[in-house]
């Protein structure tokens, strides 16, 4: 197996000038491949500590700490398409940093999951279709020390040094198997997510320990959460640097109205309510209390339709094995979530539109008006077949009880 690269392959970043005018090779390029290197543990939005760009053979190191990325929102105006590997994160920190994002993308990890990988690295990417080992990296590494190391220097460069290649060969075999336009339509979703902030009444949802919540502890929760990230964000830490996500939940479900009573309670410590914030905990608590039944922001479930979720665990049986046999990641086929947005009628559904509701939409649609029903064939595996409305009942006339159905058993 081929190794990487070497210490001459890549070069360091760190002037203005030098900067703008690689935007402007880059801007003349059919394609580039596109990373970051970014921490967020001690931050609320992530912060960007190197940015790797490979073209032609080459791969620039840029110091974004030094540097002013502005230039690239004249890049990402350009038709020239920024190849990603799980670009997810990536996209986010340009949209913050640069202001805008590429206007075509590809994305490797997204694409490979067409063609047989579930949710692949890169590594694993590289060694499999390329033959190429990727240098060992330390996932832990402090990327925003000066200088970093030339293993350092190694590893990040490595990250884009054969994206483009790669690229190329997932594209082929995209092509060979009639899914190109899969992986493409995938890589457009990706670009056009919702990258704005989860609105704050939302902020609850992520606490586990409030899923058991009952009456005005959520609403208190709603609120409290919601003050909590709104902190966070002002001040760019973690919002459990605020209060920790047990605070929250203790808080809700005893609905303080005192400062000295909120001191008492568990997860709540001094460190959490100096400077004022106790009397600012106390006022989210009393607007949670006083919020109307209508403002109160509930999770989608499918708890009131049984109807629903006993159809939405059929398809996802049904949804994963016909993955297998399409060699397509099931996540990037369906997810459970993906169903049941479906089939509650919901138009943003991934399933709603393009080859997802070719593929899968309609099969789904005849299942929920009872018109396809799922079989096991004689491999055990699942399949759709037309309902046939012959019943079967596995308890013969005599235990069934009275005023049971008279349906005869059919074999």
């Amino acid at each position: 197996m081929a190794e990487g690269l070497d210490k001459n392959s890549w070069f360091w970043i760190d002037s203005q000038d030098e900067f703008d005018q690689l935007v402007q090779q880059w801007s003349a390029s059919d394609e580039i491949a596109l990373d970051t290197e970014f921490h967020r543990e001690k931050t609320y939005y992530p912060r960007l500590a190197l940015l790797q760009v490979g073209w032609a053979g080459k791969v620039a190191l840029i110091d974004p700490i030094k540097i002013d990325l502005a230039p690239l929102k004249q890049l990402f105006a350009c038709p020239v398409l920024v190849i990603l590997h799980a670009g997810i994160q990536d996209l986010e920190i340009l949209s913050r940093v640069v202001g805008a994002v590429p206007a075509k993308i590809f994305d490797t990890q997204l694409a490979a999951g067409f063609i047989g990988y579930s949710n692949p690295s890169l590594a694993l990417l590289s060694e499999r279709i390329l033959a190429v080992a990727l240098p060992k990296g330390d996932r832990l590494t402090d990327w925003t020390k000066r200088p970093l190391s030339q293993s350092q220097l190694r590893y990040a460069a490595s990250d884009v040094s054969n994206l483009i290649e790669l690229k190329h060969v997932i594209e082929q075999d995209l092509i060979r198997m009639n899914r190109l336009d899969w992986a493409l339509d995938e890589s457009r979703i990706l670009l056009e997510r919702d990258r704005s902030q989860v609105p704050l009444e939302r902020a609850w949802w992520k606490i586990r320990e409030c899923k058991h919540l009952k009456g005005d502890s959520r609403k208190v929760a709603q609120t409290l959460a919601a003050w909590r990230e709104e902190r966070a964000a002002r001040l760019d830490i973690p919002p459990r640097y605020v209060i920790p996500d047990l605070a929250i939940a203790v808080i809700s479900q005893d609905m303080p109205n005192s400062v000295s009573r909120l001191g008492t309670l568990r997860g709540v410590e001094h460190r959490h309510l100096a400077n004022g914030v106790d009397q600012e905990i106390i006022n989210a608590v009393n607007l949670g209390r006083s919020l109307p039944d209508e403002a109160l922001m509930l999770p989608v479930t499918e708890e009131g339709d049984k109807n629903l979720k006993v159809i939405s665990s059929l398809a996802t049986l049904w949804v994963s094995q016909l993955a297998q046999h399409l060699r397509v990641d099931p996540a990037l086929l369906a997810t459970r979530s993906d169903i049941s947005e479906y089939l509650r009628g919901d138009p943003r559904s991934r399933l709603s539109k393009g080859w997802r509701n070719d593929v899968l939409g309609v099969a789904l649609s005849k299942m929920a008006r009872g018109e396809l029903a799922v079989a096991v064939n004689q491999y055990g595996e699942l399949e759709l077949e037309l309902r046939s409305h012959n019943l079967f009942v596995p308890v013969s006339r005599d235990f069934r009880g009275e005023g049971a159905p008279s349906t005869e058993l059919a074999f």
